[in-house]
């Protein structure tokens, strides 16, 4: 273990412990927060980065947040192949909702404690030629596994576009546009709302979310539903998906019988006559 990781493993304990009481007491935002610090802290010691990925993997867990915990699940082995290659952005927060190699500000106090913890001149490189000897020897075996494991969705997953929602205060059908658009092309989709008993719902609003759960990214662009067409048929704008593969798409409901959410699954595949 380097010299900076053994100084710096108290002040990343010490957030990883205010992480746990926050999260013991209900404060879940606060709780996140204290892993960023953390992460922050210690993504310069290979030890002290996996390490917080761990926590914050575990995390993603304990509070059913899936696309999260699959982001976190690669970040852990990135972390432990790029960190002694020294390729970590300064002041990433960690999060599966920020890009891996985003540099973000790092906060005033976290600056002064990783600075103070800091080895002189002296300390000994050998540590570092072997660790990264073996991280690009495991890059291959990194750009392998993400081939296999994202590249093929799950055998069960539920493709059914017309389902009920989460509560059963609606029935909802999510309706694809006639042809299926290219990568990287926006596209407009229709949500149709009902009661259970096939009752076109009037005058509601949806919340749009989704991504890529393999990946631990969400949707590349901000759709919304822009307006009612007839008949509790509304308009899905904005609409893009960045590549092949399984995609959630996530509505949340509040209407006139109530809220509820739904979630539909939906695998892209290159249209035809694309390369």
């Amino acid at each position: 273990m380097t010299t900076f990781a053994l100084r710096i493993q108290p002040h990343v304990q010490a957030e990883l412990d205010a992480a746990a009481s926050a999260e013991a007491l209900g404060h879940f935002h606060s709780a996140f927060q204290h892993l960023e610090r953390a992460h922050v802290l210690g993504q310069r010691a290979t030890v002290e980065h996996v390490r917080v990925h761990w926590h914050m993997f575990r995390f993603a867990v304990r509070n059913r947040r899936t696309g999260a915990a699959f982001g976190q699940a690669w970040r852990m082995v990135a972390a432990g192949l790029f960190t002694p290659l020294g390729l970590v952005p300064a002041g990433n927060t960690g999060g599966a909702n920020v890009g891996g190699l985003r540099r973000m500000p790092v906060p005033g106090d976290l600056q002064a404690l990783m600075q103070s913890a800091r080895p002189g001149r002296g300390e000994a490189t050998l540590f570092r030629r072997v660790a990264t000897t073996l991280a690009w020897a495991g890059l291959a075996g990194l750009a392998m596994l993400g081939l296999g494991g994202c590249g093929t969705p799950p055998k069960d997953l539920d493709l059914a576009l017309d389902k009920p929602s989460h509560a059963g205060v609606y029935r909802v059908a999510l309706l694809p546009p006639a042809q299926a658009p290219a990568i990287n092309q926006m596209h407009s989709w229709k949500v149709k709302l009902a009661t259970p008993d096939g009752t076109p719902v009037h005058g509601a609003t949806f919340a749009v979310d989704g991504g890529m759960p393999q990946h631990g990214h969400g949707l590349p662009t901000q759709p919304r539903v822009t307006r009612e067409l007839a008949d509790g048929t509304y308009q899905l704008d904005g609409m893009k998906f960045s590549m092949t593969g399984w995609w959630e798409v996530k509505l949340g409901i509040q209407g006139p019988q109530g809220a509820d959410k739904v979630t539909f699954n939906t695998v892209v595949e290159t249209p035809k006559g694309q390369p």
